[in-house]
């Protein structure tokens, strides 16, 4: 079974995301922080990371450049998912090294 960490600071997007996925069939990862979701993609090397843009502390940019910084979870597809649909925003993202940029709502 795949294994996929959601990272975001908004406890009840967190939740539903989570819920729905787990009802999928995936098994599911939890952190409310960029710092707490590194240190779970280091532990756990999930299947997929589905990261918010907007948290206070690291931001979602900063957690993927981390995460691609890494040998260990430099491989790891990792999923954008946020509020902020400006172009420049997206362009950032996929610098940053994003596999999707997507916005809410979902």
């Amino acid at each position: 079974m795949s294994t996929i960490l959601i990272i975001d600071d908004d406890v009840n997007a967190l939740k539903l995301l989570a819920y729905t996925l787990r009802k999928a069939g995936f098994d599911i990862l939890v952190a409310q922080n960029g710092f707490e979701g590194l240190e779970k993609a280091e532990q756990h090397l999930p299947d997929l990371v589905v990261s918010d843009l907007m948290m206070p502390k690291m931001d979602g940019y900063e957690v993927t450049r981390r995460l691609r910084a890494n040998p260990a979870t430099r491989n790891i597809p990792i999923i954008m998912l946020t509020a902020k649909s400006q172009v420049q925003d997206k362009v950032a993202g996929f610098e940053a090294g994003v596999d999707d940029y997507v916005t809410k709502p979902v």
